[in-house]
């Protein structure tokens, strides 16, 4: 027989690499083959110190799958001393299955009790029949896999790690119960994570509400719809592969009702899973479809969303279509301006963030039409010019609420650094209008100029830059020209600094100082600068806050934390206004929804006029 360099094997055919849940789902597909029905899973994690020994492990340590099957007989060893064996082909095996051990650990034990025999051995790259040890001895029949020594230490959520082999061999235990045989599988653990110690996945608890047949260009696919009750949700189509599931398909995050799993089967799919099955090869478009794989992506997937929709309604007594009124209110509550109507009837079914992409995706399509019908030199109507302007404010807006939203839900001690990255990225050169967001301090800043545009004028402020921080040990961190004279020359300056929560009184007044006179090394360097804003993002204690106040500054009206204001002049005479306001970073969060709230009422307003009525929907 050939010989195969099987390191080298395993190495071009799990290039992607192989994960506990590919190894568990390899060993208990293994088990339920040899025809048991008993199987455990148990999960051994590492202790990584502690004082008491009863802290929460993350890293997995060891996989132990026990069984009751068959075991390794002498057919099975030699089934198992050989590479895409052939006895499997009737129920979708590829005989490489168990290489996925070796690809994910260096230690795989075998402890296999026949009738009469104990059957051991370690199973290596290099395994051969003579290295199995056969001792005679009576006993109940048990196989044991010990998977060891792990090649990555990878933390792993035990929740997560179960419950998505449960979503894999769901409808494998599902159609074993039909065709009369009850299969149980035992997971344990001792990571003292938030999941139960000891569970039973039971193929007689799992029942199919409805089953359901379609066809596409000539193939079949069988679908099997299972229910599981909150609080878990979302809708997932589950692509399987030789009855197991290779891919999910989220159709929605956010139902909420319960959970619906869609198990799809079909001969389609087991030709195009590839031999780990880890993948489905399904060609994206219809333009890259041949004879081997006729259907795409492009037509299968719209399809099935379809069929899974279809099959809840018809058994879930209108779930879908109370969901869908929900959803529907909260998006018209949050993206009053997007015309839900026009997103091809699946709006109601869609989470906010992909409504959102669907909208825009819309309307730069709109946006290329328009664009090349005009330099095609055909008519174009002024309303469409018009409309997509409007359009695009309200994409703008849109882009400006998800924003904000983001930023609201951080925490106050990460405040620097992401309100920095959303203002304006680290190291970004500020040139592209999608990476700043300059109008989160001040909606006059909407005409933003980046200091990049400009060589001379970068170079200036680098300059600046290197020789405050030289002198002050600091200098702030986003400086930029928002407005130009009519020579085009650079007539405003923004200063935006942050200081980290829980800086003390003195540190925030030495902060307020350097800005000051950075401002003042600029419009020095800069003639034509006549007006600087400076924004000073800083927590504002009691004490800070009386000390500001005693020195001038002014209370300025906002939202929800204190916000102050102080004019000075700067520059080598004096004659250049400083407009310098101190505030929290969540007060300025605040302030920018409240200013884009107001954005948001007049497109309501709009769409409500362009409608005939306040439904926004119509």
């Amino acid at each position: 027989m050939a010989r195969i360099n099987l390191k080298k094997f395993i190495a071009e055919h799990y290039k992607g690499g192989v994960t506990a849940r590919d190894v568990i789902r390899e060993g208990v597909t293994n088990s339920i083959q040899a025809g048991a029905n008993s199987i455990s899973v148990d999960l051994l994690f590492s202790r990584q110190g502690g004082l008491f020994g009863d802290e929460v492990r993350n890293v997995l340590d060891k996989i132990i799958i026990s069984d009751d099957g068959e075991g390794f007989t002498q057919d099975n060893l030699n089934y198992f001393d050989e590479i895409c064996t052939g006895h499997k082909d009737d129920i979708g095996g590829k005989g490489v299955g168990r290489l996925a051990f070796l690809k994910y650990a260096n230690r795989v034990e075998v402890r296999s009790q026949l009738a009469a025999e104990l059957i051991e051995f370690r199973y290596t790259p290099d395994f051969k029949l003579e290295d199995v040890v056969k001792t005679e001895k009576y006993g109940p029949r048990e196989t044991t896999i010990t998977i060891s020594e792990l090649k990555d230490q990878i933390n792993t959520q035990v929740a997560k790690l179960i419950n998505s082999m449960c979503d894999d061999l769901r409808l494998l235990l599902f159609l074993k119960k039909k065709s009369g045989r009850t299969i149980s599988i035992n997971f344990t653990h001792n990571s003292k994570q938030s999941f139960q110690d000891d569970f039973i996945f039971s193929g007689k608890d799992i029942e199919a509400q409805k089953t359901k047949t379609f066809e596409v260009n000539g193939e079949t696919f069988d679908c099997y719809l299972f229910r599981e009750e909150a609080p878990r949700k979302g809708i997932v189509a589950m692509l399987c592969a030789d009855e197991l599931c290779v891919e999910e398909y989220q159709i929605s995050k956010r139902f909420d009702i319960c959970r619906y799993l869609i198990s799809i089967t079909s001969t389609y799919l087991n030709q195009i899973s590839n031999i780990e099955r880890q993948k489905l090869e399904i060609p994206k478009t219809d333009a890259e479809a041949d004879l081997a794989s006729p259907i795409s992506r492009e037509t299968l997937m719209p399809r099935i969303h379809e069929e899974c929709l279809a099959m809840i309604n018809e058994v879930a007594e209108g779930d879908i279509d109370a969901f869908k009124c929900a959803n529907i209110g909260k998006l018209q509550k949050y993206y009053p301006f997007i015309q839900m109507d026009s997103l091809n009837g699946d709006a109601a079914i869609l989470d906010a963030d992909e409504v959102v992409k669907t909208y825009r995706a819309q309307q730069a399509r709109r946006e290329d039409l328009l664009v090349e019908a005009m330099e095609a030199g055909r008519k174009v109507a002024f309303d469409d010019i018009s409309h997509l302007a409007s359009d695009d404010l309200a994409r703008f807006i849109v882009h400006r609420a998800l924003v904000i939203d983001s930023l609201a839900n951080m925490p106050r001690e990460s405040a620097e650094d992401v309100l920095h990255d959303a203002i304006l990225r680290k190291h970004s050169n500020g040139n592209d209008i999608r990476e700043n967001n300059v109008w989160l301090v001040d909606d006059k800043f909407l005409s933003y100029s980046s200091i990049y545009s400009d060589e001379t004028l970068a170079k200036i402020v680098r300059e600046v830059g290197t020789e405050t921080e030289s002198k002050q040990k600091r200098k702030p961190d986003i400086a930029a020209f928002y407005s130009k004279d009519e020579k085009g020359q650079p007539n405003k300056l923004v200063i935006i600094e942050f200081k980290k929560p829980g800086a003390d009184i003195f540190d925030n007044s030495k902060a307020l100082l350097q800005c000051r006179l950075y401002a003042s090394e600029l419009v020095d360097r800069i003639a034509t600068v006549r007006e600087v804003f400076a924004f000073s993002v800083v927590e504002i204690d009691d004490e800070f806050y009386k000390d500001m106040k005693r020195t001038g500054f002014k209370d300025v009206f906002s939202l929800s934390e204190r916000v102050v204001y102080n004019d000075f002049v700067i520059g080598s005479s004096d004659d250049i206004p400083l407009h310098l306001y101190v505030m929290p970073a969540f007060s300025l969060i605040n302030d920018a929804r409240a200013r884009n709230r107001v954005f948001e009422e007049v497109l309501r307003f709009n769409m409500g006029s362009k409608t005939g009525s306040g439904d926004a929907s119509s």
